[in-house]
């Protein structure tokens, strides 16, 4: 761009705007919230895109006093008991403390808000900051929107239906396990669904697609939401802000929005989609713009390509004990996530394993063979892995002995292999251009 067309830019954006003290009030306390909750969340910012585990420090650094903060008032203003009182590994984005967490976001963000106002009677407007605070936004929603598709495109966030699923009567099946089969039924599908939100991520990153970007992100975004509140997906939280956050960009566009697709008149975006004051600012935002979107594709490229690896070699070398194997007695229990006892350990073909409690319950586990060692550690969600040594007399019998360690708090599993079905219609039954009947069976 000429040299005069940047001056007359700035001279027209150097222009004295008065904000009315709603339109003031509204900006404060939108940057307050949705920049601590985009900075300090600890469920997926932006942060994690700085590689060598810096950004995984700054992520914890800055999360932490939110989440242990959430867990004081946790155990004693709101008297959580149990596992839900204390900070916990766990899949879920939906605990006690994170809700608790985000409250306490809330609060600060009132608060910072009234100081703000309190101290601040001169500035007639903020188009500055405003512009850092859509910046900001939009890597948040890009890069949450393009971690989230690479792993639909590389279809590993919704396997396909594991053997545990394909065994449980369907009335034991929670929702969201009935969601991640369905979706993950047809890898094809996922991988339309996750390149929907890698677009959305992309056109969301840069200055002239970012209005478009926000629209089709709200769009797809709403959808997970639909599908996180009424499947119970535990993402409701995160999920939400996202929403909230492509909504929060758009509104300034709003008239401009109605004027065009309602009235039908020509209009253009006026919400602050142009670059920033200086010059300056706008090579900043494109030099990090590029950097994040380079780091994003290469380490997430590199982390999902390994991990199709591992399915694909795993899928040639399948573990000697995949199966569903059924725990005849142990000596002392193995217990799961609530503390139920374990009734059985699914090694499925993908080198996944669920655990499936005494209540019938399924829980995400970890199941690793050792074959030099003959050792198996298995693990369950909430608890550490345990190491067991294996013996084995015939194909359909198993014997873990607790070893090191773990031999003082575990007790001796005696396993059964159960027998299968040689085959699944729900897996085979593929697509056809013509059904004489409905295939309601």
């Amino acid at each position: 761009m000429p040299e005069e067309t940047f001056v007359a830019a700035d001279a027209a954006q150097d222009t004295p705007v008065y904000w009315k003290p709603l339109t003031r009030l509204s900006f404060r306390f939108a940057f307050c919230y949705f920049m601590i909750y985009a900075l300090c969340c600890g469920n997926a910012t932006i942060w994690e895109v700085i590689p060598f585990h810096v950004g995984e420090f700054l992520e914890n650094w800055l999360s932490w006093p939110f989440a242990h903060a959430g867990q004081y008032l946790a155990q004693h203003m709101f008297h959580v008991q149990g596992i839900g009182a204390k900070l916990h590994d766990t899949g879920s984005g939906d605990t006690a403390i994170a809700w608790i967490a985000v409250g306490v976001m809330l609060v600060t963000a009132i608060v910072a808000t009234l100081v703000w106002t309190a101290l601040d009677r001169k500035s007639r407007n903020y188009r500055k900051l405003y512009f850092w605070f859509r910046f900001t936004l939009r890597l948040t929603l890009g890069y949450s929107m393009l971690n989230y598709g690479l792993a639909k495109v590389f279809p590993l966030q919704m396997p396909p239906p594991s053997l545990a699923v394909l065994n449980e009567p369907f009335g034991n099946l929670s929702p969201m396990t009935l969601l991640w089969s369905t979706i993950g039924l047809n890898p094809v599908y996922e991988m339309i669904c996750g390149a929907t939100e890698v677009l959305a991520g992309l056109l969301i990153l840069f200055r002239r697609t970012a209005l478009l970007g926000a629209l089709f992100t709200a769009f797809v975004v709403s959808n997970v939401v639909l599908y996180n509140y009424f499947f119970d997906v535990p993402v409701k939280l995160y999920a939400t802000h996202l929403l909230l956050m492509a909504l929060v960009y758009v509104v300034p566009d709003m008239r401009s929005l109605f004027r065009y697709f309602i009235l039908h008149k020509p209009t253009a975006p006026s919400g602050g989609w142009m670059r920033p004051a200086r010059r300056y600012g706008m090579r900043v935002e494109t030099i990090v713009t590029a950097v994040m979107v380079a780091l994003v594709v290469l380490l997430t490229g590199i982390d999902l390509g390994q991990a199709v690896h591992r399915q694909h070699e795993t899928a040639l070398h399948p573990s000697p004990f995949m199966g569903i194997w059924h725990v005849d007695s142990a000596s002392k229990p193995f217990v799961t996530g609530d503390g139920v006892p374990l009734a059985d350990i699914i090694v499925e073909k993908t080198g996944r394993a669920m655990l499936r409690s005494a209540d019938t319950v399924l829980w995400r586990g970890g199941v690793h063979y050792d074959d030099k060692k003959h050792t198996m550690r298995v693990g369950c969600a909430g608890h550490d892995s345990s190491e067991y040594a294996v013996t084995q007399t015939d194909p359909m019998h198993l014997t873990l002995t607790p070893t090191g360690k773990d031999a003082a708090n575990n007790g001796v599993l005696q396993l059964t292999r159960v027998p299968l079905p040689t085959h699944y219609p729900l897996e085979e039954r593929g697509f056809h251009w013509i059904n004489e009947w409905g295939l309601e069976r």
